[in-house]
């Protein structure tokens, strides 16, 4: 061990705060006078404590940094293993937790302020940043590079819904006493299209089931970042495309167009969950519907997708149930052997 991190409580509301899945990425922005140029960045997602963003640039490493490493052994060694002087803490250097407030109270939907609902829009569960700077001119956003982030929840049981993924803005930071931090506001919210006309689980009263849960959110997501041509754009013009590839449990894989999330061309919020799906794929068992067998799973959970991969044109989802399918989107064509 060489380090760790762990969210600044006393900036939480409170509620149900663990970590679950992280990503980390250098932070691929060319401004040299930015602050957070070459630094690398752990982006964590913390249910209700919301995205957390620590700066692991300087972890004392053996080989990379020997010289710190063999400080902080030393300070170690001397102090007996004390857990104390034993660990390089990464700072905290952005946040946010400014989740939707579907039921007007004038505060975000939480387990601490109201409207919980199983985590619909505050169980923050996965986080992942678009791999580049997005050029956003032609969507008349500027001629500034931007840097965004997806943050997917993970729900319970819904009375209504079936679980948010939101398009954070990560571009902007502030510095005080020499110290930077990110400035993270929502761009926009996705949920499977018509979402608000279904809920599952305990507090479904249509169909109150004890044994959904889980079942319609999203669980995990990767993105692709693809470099366009005018023959190859597929979105909004410019010269790149991103899709986002969400697992999403029992509702299959589904797949959304971020340039659409940026600038779409609805301006109701469900027209826009349309507007920028793209497509999704419900795996099954057997073609002919007959159950299959299995002395360690229950089979009317199919799908159960946990996870979905992105790769070189190619789209690899887990089903817990049923195993691994290997799919491609007509689109995905043109990108095939292709790093993306």
């Amino acid at each position: 061990k060489v380090g760790e991190y762990e969210v600044a409580w006393e900036t939480t509301r409170g509620g149900w705060i663990y970590i679950h899945d992280m990503t980390v990425q250098k932070w691929p922005g060319e401004d040299t006078e930015d602050p957070r140029y070459g630094r690398t960045f752990v982006y964590g997602s913390y249910w209700e404590a919301g995205l957390r963003i620590g700066d692991v640039t300087d972890v004392p490493h053996p080989v990379n940094t020997p010289e710190l490493y063999s400080l902080m052994a030393s300070t170690c060694k001397a102090g007996q293993g004390n857990p104390v002087l034993c660990r390089w803490r990464a700072p905290e250097v952005g946040s946010w937790m400014d989740f939707l407030d579907l039921d007007n109270d004038g505060q975000p939907d939480s387990g601490t302020t109201g409207n919980e609902n199983g985590g619909r829009v505050s169980y923050i569960h996965y986080a992942e940043p678009v791999p580049e700077m997005l050029d956003v001119s032609h969507l008349g956003l500027g001629d500034e590079p931007r840097h965004y982030v997806t943050a997917a929840v993970e729900c319970l049981d819904l009375y209504q819904g079936t679980g948010i993924v939101y398009l954070l803005d990560t571009t902007e930071y502030s510095e005080e006493n020499g110290n930077f931090r990110f400035e993270i506001t929502m761009t926009r919210d996705w949920e499977i299209p018509y979402a608000q006309d279904h809920c599952f689980g305990a507090s479904c009263e249509l169909d109150p089931n004890n044994d959904e849960w889980l079942l319609f959110s999203p669980h995990n997501l990767d993105t692709g970042y693809f470099e366009t041509t005018e023959e190859t754009d597929q979105s909004h013009g410019g010269n790149w495309d991103v899709r986002l590839y969400i697992s999403h449990y029992h509702a299959g894989l589904w797949i959304v167009d971020l340039e659409t999330l940026i600038a779409p061309e609805a301006t109701d919020r469900i027209d826009i969950h349309f507007e920028s799906t793209i497509g999704y794929y419900l795996p099954s068992g057997h073609l002919d519907g007959t159950p299959l067998d299995s002395a360690y799973y229950d089979f009317g959970w199919v799908p159960f997708l946990w996870a979905v991969e992105f790769h070189e044109g190619v789209i690899y989802a887990s089903c817990i149930s049923t195993g691994l399918y290997i799919l491609q989107l007509d689109i995905d064509q043109p990108f095939l052997g292709t790093p993306v």
